[in-house]
């Protein structure tokens, strides 16, 4: 416990020592923040490959990442309508 404490004492008495050790101890954390972050993103990307394993892939069911597009239409089909102008019949 001497020793930390004597390493403790050092840094204190130069400040540019303990601006580096602090320095290095921040450069550790955000190393070791990006690996988890990292982790959790293939974690994430694992799951939704797992979600995804029983879609055949095709043109027909492809995965779009833009929420505002509107699905498509297949070409060549025709939606028409019509009006039923016979009216309401009569009875009696």
């Amino acid at each position: 416990m001497g020793l930390i404490s004597a390493i403790l004492a050092l840094l204190k008495a130069v400040p540019s020592l303990e601006r580096l050790f602090l320095k290095i101890a921040d450069g550790v954390k955000e190393a070791n923040a990006a690996n988890r972050y990292e982790d959790k993103l293939d974690s994430i990307d694992a799951a939704i490959a797992d979600a995804r394993g029983g879609m055949l892939h095709s043109s027909k069911n492809e995965w779009s990442e833009d929420p505002d597009r509107s699905p498509p239409v297949p070409e060549g089909s025709t939606i028409s309508t019509e009006v039923d102008a016979s009216g309401p019949e009569k009875s009696g």
